[in-house]
């Protein structure tokens, strides 16, 4: 059986391109700051305003590609996305 794939993807990789969602085979994904993010306390700090906005911008990128914002966690460091239909 072949391991499932990851639902948790940095912003950064998204907007590099290291991770594309085209074909992801799953319609919800958490879409986070960085992975160590997920894990640490849930106040933005000012150091983590750029990476706020690479958040944000690999948002919107994903929106561009069929994916919609339902949810908003850790402080603003996470960002549940799911696949829209149709």
């Amino acid at each position: 059986m072949l391991p499932r794939p990851p639902r948790i993807f940095e912003a950064d990789d998204v907007l590099s391109g290291r991770v594309s969602l085209d074909s992801y085979p799953f319609s919800l994904i958490y879409l986070v700051i960085a992975l160590s993010s997920f894990y640490a306390d849930t106040n933005i700090h000012p150091s983590d305003l750029a990476r706020v906005d690479v958040l944000l911008s690999a948002a919107e990128l994903l929106e561009s590609r069929g994916w919609e914002i339902v949810g908003v966690d850790a402080g603003g460091k996470l960002l549940c996305l799911r696949r829209r239909v149709g």
